[in-house]
């Protein structure tokens, strides 16, 4: 029976991709987001998923896909877990690569409907380009490899939904979404929140978890794990990123960045 591993890593040609690995049975990925778009495909194995309020499976063959900043979680759908890879495509790149697109017809919408995408030809696109990007391959098969890819995924698959949420208390929300956002390294308080929008415990917590899909505290851990990968990508120590994003300790860290990425951060320097 295969082990759980994982990985992180980056084609030093190609720095706004990053590139995942990694085969899991027991992990359970907590509620979490990503700033890139995700884009996977599931080698062996299924993966579930609860994303926008519903569960998916996403069996061997399949694509998954997560727009920045939708909030999901991630675990086994299979009694043999799933192997899968995954790339984090930088919108920078999505946007500059829909933009040459534009050139020669329509701009497809840079929104996709997800999660589950079933269509072995875009599967098969997306394995080469994996493939192009872990080996020694030539500049110019990589970067036809890359078009192709982004450009079949929206043509095919995008949404013209450019947000799927529209909730009545949007503007409370995104409210309490700046201040935390602005006071991140800090140990903002439900009381402190409560004061800067004059709104009680209750309804707050309420409103932002109708428009973000969790509550005020979790998102608050998740900016600061995110801020730690962003530390930790620029090699410093775990433990002084502990200190610098405001956890507890070490040990505080650690349990969120895997629960968020899959890898310790001390494994995840070790493949910088």
């Amino acid at each position: 029976m295969q082990k759980e591993f994982s990985k992180f890593w980056r084609n030093p040609a190609y720095k706004n991709i990053e590139l995942f690995h990694a085969h899991f049975r027991q992990f359970t990925f907590s509620k979490h987001w990503h700033d890139e778009l995700a884009i996977g495909i599931i080698q062996r194995g299924a993966e579930k998923l609860d994303y926008r309020g519903q569960t998916a499976v996403i069996p061997q063959g399949g694509i998954v896909t997560i727009n920045p900043g939708e909030i999901h979680t991630g675990y086994s759908g299979s009694d043999q877990g799933w192997h899968y890879r995954m790339f984090y495509f930088d919108m920078t790149l999505i946007e500059q690569v829909l933009r040459e697109h534009r050139k020669y017809g329509s701009i497809p919408t840079p929104f996709l409907k997800g999660p589950i995408i079933h269509d072995p030809e875009l599967f098969q696109l997306f394995t080469q380009l994996y493939c192009s990007l872990e080996g020694n391959h030539l500049s110019l098969a990589t970067e036809s490899l890359i078009t192709l890819a982004i450009n079949s995924l929206f043509t095919r698959h995008g949404d013209q939904k450019i947000n799927p949420r529209v909730k009545s208390d949007k503007t409370i929300a995104q409210k309490i979404h700046s201040y935390i956002c602005g006071n991140w390294q800090r140990n903002v308080t439900l009381e402190e929140l409560c004061q800067h929008t004059e709104m009680s415990q209750y309804h707050l917590i309420r409103c932002f978890n109708d428009q973000y899909g969790i509550p005020p505290h979790q998102f608050l851990i998740l900016i600061k794990t995110h801020q730690a990968r962003l530390l930790l990508q620029q090699g410093f120590k775990a433990a002084t990123v502990a200190v610098d994003c405001g956890f507890f300790d070490q040990s505080h860290l650690n349990r969120n960045f895997k629960k968020t990425f899959g890898i310790t951060p001390g494994r995840y320097l070790r493949t910088r």
